[in-house]
């Protein structure tokens, strides 16, 4: 019955290398702080590619366990399901998902799930509980999900919102299998995006029109429990929390109606899924947050540090028409990769002679930057970035966060005479008003998605994903969750 299931294929097998762990002097950063990339940006063994179309599957290889509460039994489900009719009957889509079968509906699911009981300690994968969608929430399975720094700062111990035991995970796309009672936006067999993020279209945020910040369920989510108060995940008789309102390293996941938006099924969830953190994050910056509404065309633009958020930056500016886009890294590999994405500049603060790093965006701009972009998380590289803005003009855009009790400073003349400092996350983006638009950039082939995956892993490699992340030999690496 479950042969001949077709698998999506990927074509992406790129490779980064990320910033060097000492500090170029010339920029003032302390060595134990130099490492770009390494802070939170959202809050805030290498694998084969994954098999093209039409590649058999000879059947599933794990059994997610659906549990009847009327009857106390339990019937096994199938992982990989069969295409639902109404992407049979797409002649147009390339990919080939399946819904969950309407049985589990209503029960509570046992799946695979990446489990992290305590801080500093690898994931464990165990098989975990996750119960029905209560009022207002919605029940994902999860295909696909992208491993973040944000994931491995929180593991780390080092957040000061971490709580244990917790499922992790926050760059997710899959199918939702079922809602709860008064959900409207989205419905079963829909392909969606989990969204960390969330929007509500009613709090005092959503209807500003100021900002992409949403407070109608901060308070829970930074507990790591759903907006009633209480945990959908179970594992060994305890409770695990949830984060960040999406926890995608879970076969199944809950998350509350607002936090999902619905997107095209033409689209890989392979990629989609990388448009719940990075990728929009940094584009957004660029499109949304800087200026009003984005870089100007023919203004100059610095981007400090070229991982994923930086990559996105600068695709971002070259959207909006930037006539000089520079890229400031420490590694002079990724120059190749900053020309790739757009950049017209590369300048690696380590290699100046008698400047800063300020002195020298300033000379090559004429008097300094219209615009900077941090994308590093290091308080001082943050300084660097806002010292070499214009005076008059020139904004710096924080997009990493520092890790906890880090401060900014500079001196206030550089404030008093026109610069402005200024921060955002998701990069400005709603998600669930804009994201879609982001998708189908990407299918017209305007936004760059594939190029961020240099590495993939089944969801019992993750820890693979992390060493790998943390060895700064990738910019994104994709697990799939079925596997």
């Amino acid at each position: 019955m479950f042969k001949n299931t077709l698998v999506p294929f990927s074509s992406s097998s790129f490779r980064l290398t990320t910033f060097l762990s000492s500090a170029p002097p010339l920029l003032g950063i302390p060595a134990s702080s130099a490492i770009f990339e390494r802070a939170s940006i959202c809050r805030r063994n290498k694998s084969e590619l994954s098999p093209g179309i039409g590649t058999r599957v000879t059947g599933p290889s794990k059994l997610p366990r659906v549990h009847n509460k009327s009857t106390s039994s339990a019937a096994i489900v199938p992982a990989q399901f069969l295409p639902s009719p109404s992407q049979l009957l797409s002649q147009t889509s390339k990919h080939s998902y399946a819904t969950m079968s309407s049985d589990t509906v209503g029960k509570t699911i046992t799946c695979k799930a990446a489990v992290a009981w305590e801080a500093g300690k690898d994931l464990s994968i165990e098989d975990i509980e996750v119960e029905a969608p209560k009022a207002g929430e919605v029940r994902i399975q999860i295909y696909y999900t992208g491993v973040c720094h944000t994931d491995a700062y929180t593991l780390s111990g080092k957040d000061p919102e971490g709580a244990f035991p917790i499922v992790l995970g926050h760059e997710g796309a899959g199918i939702v299998e079922s809602v709860g009672e008064g959900v409207t936006n989205v419905k079963a067999g829909d392909n969606v995006v989990a969204l960390y993020t969330p929007e509500c279209k009613e709090c005092k945020f959503c209807k500003s029109g100021k900002t992409n910040l949403c407070g109608k369920i901060r308070a829970t989510q930074g507990k790591g429990v759903m907006p009633d108060g209480t945990s959908r995940f179970k594992c060994k008789g305890k409770d695990l929390l949830h984060f960040m309102g999406t926890s995608t390293f879970s076969q199944y996941t809950v998350v509350a109606d607002i936090s999902v938006v619905k997107i095209t099924d033409k689209a890989p969830m392979d990629r989609t899924c990388l448009l719940g953190c990075g990728i929009t994050t940094g584009y957004g910056a660029a499109v949304i947050t800087a200026g009003k509404g984005g870089v100007e065309k023919g203004s100059n633009v610095a981007v400090f540090g070229a991982g994923c958020v930086g990559l996105s930056v600068i695709q971002g500016c070259v959207k909006n028409g930037s006539s000089k886009i520079i890229v400031v890294d420490v590694n002079n590999s990724k120059k190749e990769w900053a020309e790739k994405f757009g950049a017209t500049d590369f300048v690696n603060p380590m290699e100046l002679k008698d400047q800063t790093i300020q002195e020298k965006l300033i000379e090559m701009t004429d008097g300094g930057c219209d615009y900077t972009f941090d994308c590093t998380g290091n308080v001082h590289v943050m300084r660097s970035a806002l010292e070499a803005c214009h005076k008059g003009w020139g904004e710096s855009i924080v997009i990493g966060v520092a890790a906890a009790g880090q401060e900014i400073s500079t001196r206030p003349f550089q404030l008093v005479t026109g610069r402005v400092w200024k921060g955002c996350a998701f990069g400005g983006v709603k998600g669930r008003s804009q994201l879609p638009d982001l998708v189908d950039d990407y299918l017209n082939g305007k936004l760059k998605v594939d190029e961020f995956i240099t590495h993939r892993q089944p969801l019992d490699k993750i820890n693979a994903a992390f060493q790998d992340m943390k060895a700064g030999d990738c910019i994104r690496c994709v697990v799939n969750m079925r596997e």
